[in-house]
């Protein structure tokens, strides 16, 4: 039987399922930030060659959320969840006990499918699971795993990374693969039987001729971009430009990663209330940030404080802006949502691909000011999400 669970009262379990998984996920992508010295020094290739391995992720997530999404929409979300888990699972172990660099990175794109594939059914549950006034915040629990990762994925992938030498990468995907299966038995267990997606693969692609559902998606990536253009660097540039030694840059990621799931439940909150303000106000202290981490990296002081801001607004952002696009795709709200997740991705990749650019180019100065036009961008995007959605056309 398929249960209506829609209430002013959120179904705490199921969303706690959901928050686990994305927690496992999300822990792929940021401990692999962390790790690529030590993966490229054991499987014997460059730190760019490595870096490829994030890259690939991102490239799969793009392509997993919209398409696996669609494909697998007339299925049950608890199924289809379970078994993206348990495959991102077995991907892990293969990865992990993998000799080659040809075998790791074809692991990372079938873990980078499955995590698009979970993310685009686990918000789309979420929204059923919800009243329309408790939607942004039911995103947010099932966010707080990705925005939890962040606050152990780096930290504890620097720190892992110094077991074993350069073998110590393994560990961490051992333990990834381990957290996946448990959310999987999670799934089966709290989250309730939900209805299928009455819509198929032709309804979902033509959510993307609608033109406010692409403006939405371009205020995603733009936005994404100019985060995740400054995080790829985020570490040589505390030890670098801002002087702090290995162990005190793991203190400061973990707090600020503690200060990102913070982020994430206020802008969920705010956005059942005031997302059009929350909206502006996220992506205005997003940019002020950066300007702040990346523009005094001589004065400890504001460069943290710099971070600390960045940090709360950027994840503040995402739960509002996930809800603005569901308000944006209307009745395909939730196929909406899928691309949302594409988008995420695709600005991790422009983000990463233009930081890269401009560290070579112009230095830590350079990634500041590449990753701050972004988030201007982005302002001016935001303002642009909230006139259409006020006009209702």
């Amino acid at each position: 039987m398929v249960a209506d669970v829609r209430s002013r009262t959120l179904p705490v379990l199921g969303l706690a399922a959901l928050a686990l998984g994305s927690f496992a996920i999300g822990c792929t992508e940021f401990a692999a930030v962390a790790l690529l010295p030590q993966v490229a020094a054991d499987l014997g290739v460059s730190q760019a060659a490595a870096g490829q391995l994030v890259t690939l992720n991102a490239v799969a997530v793009v392509v997993g959320a919209p398409v696996l999404g669609a494909f697998f929409a007339k299925r049950p979300p608890r199924a289809v969840v379970a078994c993206a888990l348990g495959v991102f699972a077995l991907a892990h172990v293969v990865a992990a006990l993998a000799s080659s660099y040809a075998l790791v990175a074809a692991t990372r794109f079938v873990s980078g499918a499955m995590f698009g594939l979970f993310l685009a059914v686990a918000f789309a549950a979420a929204t059923r699971m919800a009243s329309s006034g408790r939607r942004a915040t039911a995103m947010a629990i099932v966010q707080s795993g990705i925005t939890a990762s962040t606050a152990l994925g780096i930290p504890a992938g620097l720190a892992l990374g110094r077991v074993g030498d350069a073998g110590g990468w393994r560990i961490p995907f051992f333990v990834i693969a381990g957290l996946a299966v448990l959310a999987a038995a999670a799934t089966v267990a709290w989250l309730p039987s939900l209805r299928a997606d009455s819509g198929g693969v032709k309804a979902r692609i033509g959510v993307l001729r609608d033109g406010r559902v692409l403006l939405g998606l371009a205020t995603t990536a733009v936005f994404w971009g100019g985060s995740f253009g400054g995080l790829t660097y985020l570490v040589p540039y505390l030890g670098d430009r801002v002087g702090l030694s290995s162990g005190v840059i793991i203190v400061v990621l973990a707090l600020a990663g503690l200060l990102s799931v913070v982020g994430n439940f206020v802008g969920g909150a705010v956005a059942d209330r005031a997302p059009a303000i929350a909206l502006v106000t996220a992506a205005t202290a997003a940019a002020a940030g950066i300007v702040l981490l990346f523009g005094f990296g001589d004065n400890t002081g504001v460069a943290l404080t710099g971070l600390a801001v960045w940090q709360l607004a950027t994840w503040s952002f995402v739960p509002v802006v996930q809800s603005r696009v569901y308000q944006l795709g209307g009745s395909r709200g939730e196929a909406a949502v899928s691309y949302a997740i594409a988008a995420f991705n695709l600005g991790i990749v422009a983000g990463a691909a233009l930081g890269g650019i401009a560290l070579t180019m112009g230095g830590f100065t350079a990634v500041g000011a590449v990753s701050a036009g972004f988030a201007l961008v982005a302002i001016g995007l935001s303002v642009a999400v909230n006139a259409v959605l006020s006009r209702g056309a």
